[in-house]
């Protein structure tokens, strides 16, 4: 056959499929939800006002998006396009009877949280469809019969970049997906250890590359806001709670603010509660932190760790338990979904959500957000469960993908356990998906295709 020949026309459903998706998430969501993250970033777009809390490759995205006139329409339709590629190229890659392949194409985009998070504006969900178009685009390259699949291979590179840049902690997330690329890259030359060393300094340079873009776009912002001390404020707050001592530096704290009243407003699920005490808590961000600060800051918080590793580690767990399982009715919405976009400051009005198939998804959203149904745990399971037939199967390229998604949800889920800031379902949504696409290789591959 000759190398990526023009597909049957058998082949071409799930392209026609991915169509029907795209228009079906556009009447749903059209022009996307933006929650005050999303919001904040746009502004900051228009007024060339970034300060490195967002990632600065979104607020770029955002400036393209406002130079196209769409405001977060264009972002909406590049990370539904990306998604739904990502999932066509899977499928027709791993030659997916349309009978048993389409279902489960389907179970990936439409169950309760990939949906839902897909219709909101959010760096997260553009980095889980750019990890699944990659995914896409190297299954594809795989498949290709050509020595070097480059035209699948460079396709690749931006989609790796925007998930690895698009948020603070998706960079190590990209490693399985980059050993993959390398291996395409540079086909087995010599011995074995010797075709292993260089493919391995192949993807750790491509990594680089992505790490040294990044830092050469950051070192463009004027006012550098970090990140890390909404953690630190975060964990000390925790600390304080569980070990009755208050560890947060007067500083961030209002005169008077005592354990008991701190105990009193925070929740495990959330560091914006620690701003409902009466005595009140700094911000982490406005007005920014002087550098004397910031160094107080970072050595109470390492010394605490140090001093009460108990109560660190009960607090860790506690956002763990929070961010993985099934939220409770009496917490906030918004740690799922947004109900309506956010306005902020003088950006332009977003058109309100009136479609009846829109009311009626976040009716159903509101009934299930206290539910398995709207929690990581089920599909996170649903990869765990793949895990072993992908490895019997690590030899054939279903294997490879499960085994590859698998592994970029793990590096992208673990240190969450230590670094998320609150329990928002976002932050999993690519672990989520990766699950789900992982169950969906090892189901629907034929044993004997797609070697």
């Amino acid at each position: 056959m000759a190398a990526d020949a023009p597909a049957p026309p058998l082949a071409r459903w799930p392209w026609w499929l991915a169509l029907a998706g795209v228009a079906l998430d556009l009447v749903a969501f059209w022009p996307g939800l933006l929650s005050f993250d999303s919001a904040q970033a746009w502004w900051q777009a228009r007024h060339q006002a970034a300060t490195g809390i967002t990632p600065l490759p979104f607020v770029l995205l955002w400036q393209a998006a406002d130079r196209l006139g769409a405001g977060p329409g264009a972002l909406f339709v590049l990370q539904l396009t990306l998604f739904w590629s990502g999932l066509a190229l899977l499928a027709q890659a791993l030659q997916w009877p349309a009978r048993r392949g389409a279902p489960l194409l389907l179970a990936i985009a439409l169950l309760p949280v990939p949906w839902l998070l897909r219709g909101h504006v959010w760096t997260d969900v553009i980095v889980l469809a750019a990890a699944c178009c990659a995914l896409g685009l190297l299954a594809r390259a795989q498949r290709s019969t050509r020595p070097w699949p480059w035209p699948w291979l460079l396709l690749a590179l931006p989609c790796l970049a925007c998930a690895g840049l698009l948020r603070h902690n998706a960079l190590p997330a990209m490693l399985p997906l980059a050993w993959w690329w390398s291996t395409l890259a540079r086909p087995a030359r010599g011995t074995v250890r010797g075709a292993c060393l260089a493919r391995a300094a192949l993807a750790c340079a491509l990594l680089l590359a992505i790490f040294g873009l990044g830092r050469l776009l950051q070192d463009g912002i004027r006012e550098r806001v970090p990140v890390w001390p909404s953690l630190a404020q975060f964990d000390l707050a925790g600390m304080s709670v569980r070990s009755g001592q208050m560890l947060l530096p007067a500083f961030m704290v209002g005169p008077g603010l005592e354990v008991g009243e701190l105990a009193h407003a925070f929740r495990p699920w959330s560091n914006l509660t620690l701003f409902d005490t009466r005595h009140g808590v700094r911000s982490p961000f406005e007005p920014p932190l002087s550098p004397l600060e910031l160094a107080t800051l970072r050595r109470a918080w390492l010394d605490a760790i140090a001093t009460h590793p108990a109560a660190w580690l009960g607090h860790r767990w506690q956002v763990t338990r929070a961010l993985l399982g099934t939220h409770a009715a009496d917490w906030p919405a918004e740690l799922i979904y947004v109900q309506a976009s956010v306005d902020y400051r003088d950006n332009p009005p977003i058109a309100t959500h009136q479609g009846a198939l829109h009311a009626r998804l976040m009716q159903l959203a509101a009934l299930l957000r206290a539910t398995p149904l709207l929690a990581a745990w089920p599909c996170l399971l649903a990869g765990l469960l793949a895990a072993l037939p992908a490895w019997r199967r690590r030899t054939t390229l279903a294997g490879r993908v499960a085994l590859t998604a698998l592994a970029s949800a793990a590096l992208l889920a673990l240190p969450l356990g230590v670094l998320a800031p609150a329990a928002e379902l976002r932050y999993l949504g690519w672990p989520c998906v990766a699950s789900l696409i992982a169950l969906a290789a090892v189901l629907a591959t034929p044993r004997q295709g797609a070697r």
